[in-house]
């Protein structure tokens, strides 16, 4: 497959538009050319620097056979991820400081991400077994009343 969009896209619209555009063997002027919409629009959406309206949305997915629901809730993910610096991850279903990850997820091979996934699992469980291990030590304290406190440190 000859790359024809060698634009380096910014979100996860961007990415599935210049994956197919490159399927396709198309252009962005060949884009804007069948969709309508103009060249520099489709630049801007293929280098995730714009959002397409709902219809213009409608109209690539029309040209380049893309699943127009599943684009625009990748359109929505962008769009929460610029404005808010990440999806909330109440909506994404996951810990928030695993949206910071996400970006750069796909970019890795299976086998990286294996490896991955092998220390993060070997140093949750080492982390698990010393938190099993780990007593309180008590330490005492003057407040600010002058009176003794005891604290405890883990």
């Amino acid at each position: 497959m000859r790359k024809v969009v060698t634009i380096h896209p910014s979100g996860r619209l961007a990415s599935a538009l210049v994956d197919r555009m490159n399927e396709l063997e198309l252009s962005i002027k060949d884009v804007a050319a069948r969709s309508g919409l103009t060249y520099e629009h489709i630049r801007k959406l293929v280098k995730g620097e714009a959002y397409p309206s709902h219809l213009a949305l409608k109209e690539l997915c029309q040209e380049l056979a893309l699943d127009q629901p599943a684009m625009e809730q990748l359109a929505i993910a962008d769009r929460l991820e610029k404005k808010y610096g990440g999806i909330p991850h109440a909506l994404a279903g996951r810990h928030p400081e695993l949206s910071l990850l996400a970006r750069w997820w796909d970019l890795l091979t299976e086998e990286q991400k294996d490896s991955f996934r092998i220390q993060i699992r070997s140093v949750a469980e080492s982390n698990e077994k010393l938190a099993v291990t780990r007593r309180p030590v008590a330490r005492v304290d003057q407040g600010k009343s002058g009176k003794k406190q005891r604290k405890f440190k883990f």
